[in-house]
């Protein structure tokens, strides 16, 4: 009988709460950016710099903890995973989502992680942040512009290497084991994951690698396994759907409009005089098509912004670039975060992929523009590519409920879809006319999906029309 008890606990071990070394915590006043304040823990834990060298150099890990309220303190709890990749759990909470994590308390424990190379995480920012500039004056291309970005890189990755920095453990699969290590110092079976844009890429690393250990997740603006790199057909298609509400509203053609000003610039590149934003002083300005199509872009991040891009359309359209021009001082320069760029450009993208990037890159209005400046593995020194087993479609049971917005320009809900074949338990709620940044808290109705499937109640696929907080005004005459 010996064996079939040890087999026994063979079986039950996968689901056991395997511990680590536990978490320090201290009480801690967490404090909105608005003045509310709530009582939290502030909550400190270590972890390899790479998990497969466990007796090698540590990092450590701080996050917030919202304990539960009421009978939910023994349900696992929710972790939340912040966007970026570089973004502060910690900070995003003190921001609009505050009530979320307040409201979600009574369902367990709510968790506002730093991830490695984050906020209050090490290793600290400061110090490893790298600037880079292209001249004004000059005329600018996506080859250009990627071109900087990689000699910036090259340059950088010596200076993070002597401060320490072992660059190449900043990945996804690094930071998806810094979750389970989290798990273990928690002392819990399960995590529930709520993940938001690179947090729901994480997620999806984490559910892979150790699906037994989460018993829900919600993610949000999703960012699949091979999506990190962005298609210019999505993008495409995101403008073809604002030509159709703008239409509605007596801005037609859109398209045509914007095809009209970039042509003119790739014919001639337009010198513009205006007061440099920072500094007043007259500065000179080369104006391209790359310019332009990089603001567009940029404005198709949710409909707060792209009503704002058709008017700038309607000035430079007039002659009027000047009306441009302040925002150009920060499409021109920038600073690198290391984190940011170590994770983006480990994750790479397939050679599938890339093909198809580069096919549709030359039909599409944007044309590669939605992936300017994205780091490639060769460009960052340190940096090793994870491979196309890091980028294949993801395989679980595990309920997961997806949310899009149809106004996403960064993730559109046909990277939530393209998921589903592997998720079998996954539930799609798609937001009407929604952008990325009001996937949380773009309608009450949104928290009460999040309640009900956390709390494991059976939803279905929906499609819920949130409020229009587009703020359309004449086009400027």
């Amino acid at each position: 009988m010996r064996h079939l008890s040890v087999l026994a606990l063979l079986l039950v071990a996968p689901l056991a709460a395997a511990e680590g070394p536990a978490p320090r915590f201290e009480p801690y006043t967490f404090q909105a950016f608005d003045g509310r304040k709530t009582e939290a823990e502030l909550g400190t834990f270590s972890v390899p710099v790479r998990h497969g060298r466990p007796q090698g150099p540590r990092l450590t890990l701080r996050f917030v903890r919202f304990p539960a309220t009421g009978k939910a303190r023994a349900a696992a709890p929710i972790v939340y995973l912040a966007g970026g990749p570089g973004g502060s759990g910690i900070e995003a909470a003190r921001g609009p989502r505050y009530d979320l994590f307040l409201a979600l308390r009574e369902l367990g424990d709510v968790i506002a992680l730093d991830q490695r190379g984050t906020g209050q995480s090490e290793p600290e920012r400061k110090g490893l942040e790298r600037s880079w500039s292209l001249p004004l004056e000059e005329p600018v291309d996506a080859a250009r512009f990627d071109a900087a970005l990689r000699q910036a890189l090259t340059e950088a990755g010596p200076a993070w290497a002597a401060a320490g920095v072992d660059v190449g453990a900043f990945n996804t699969e690094e930071s998806a084991d810094d979750l389970e290590s989290l798990r273990q110092a928690l002392g819990v079976p399960r995590l529930r994951l709520w993940g938001i844009s690179y947090g729901t890429h994480l997620g999806l690393a984490y559910l892979r690698r150790h699906t037994a250990r989460v018993e829900r997740a919600v993610l949000a603006g999703i960012e699949g396994p091979d999506d990190t790199w962005k298609s210019p057909a999505q993008a495409e298609a995101l403008l073809a759907r604002w030509e159709t509400r703008l239409a509605a509203r007596g801005q037609p053609d859109v398209r045509a409009r914007l095809g009209r000003v970039l042509e003119s610039l790739k014919a001639a590149p337009r010198r513009v005089t205006f007061r440099h934003p920072r500094t007043g002083a007259e500065a000179v300005w080369m104006a391209t098509a790359f310019d332009v199509q990089c603001v567009a872009f940029e404005s198709m991040r949710g409909p707060d912004r792209f009503p704002r891009f058709v008017e700038l359309l309607g000035a430079l359209e007039a002659g009027r670039f000047e009306s441009m021009a302040p925002l150009v001082p920060e499409l021109r320069a920038g600073t690198l975060n290391m984190m940011s760029m170590a994770m983006d450009a480990a994750s790479g993208m397939s050679p599938a992929r890339r093909a198809r990037i580069a096919r549709e890159a030359k039909t599409a209005l944007l044309g590669g523009v939605v992936n300017a400046g994205a780091p490639e593995a060769s460009w960052v020194p340190g940096v090793e590519d994870l491979g196309e087993a890091f980028r294949a479609p993801v395989r679980a049971r595990t309920p997961v409920l997806l949310i899009s917005g149809t106004l996403d320009g960064r993730t559109p809900a046909d990277n939530a879809e393209a998921l589903r074949p592997g998720l079998p338990r996954s539930v799609h709620l798609v937001l009407e006319g929604a952008g990325h940044d009001g996937l949380f808290q773009g309608d009450p109705r949104i928290l009460e999906r999040i309640r009900a499937f956390f709390r494991g109640d059976r939803l279905r696929d929906e499609r819920l029309q949130v409020p229009d907080i587009e703020e359309l005004r004449a086009p400027p005459k």
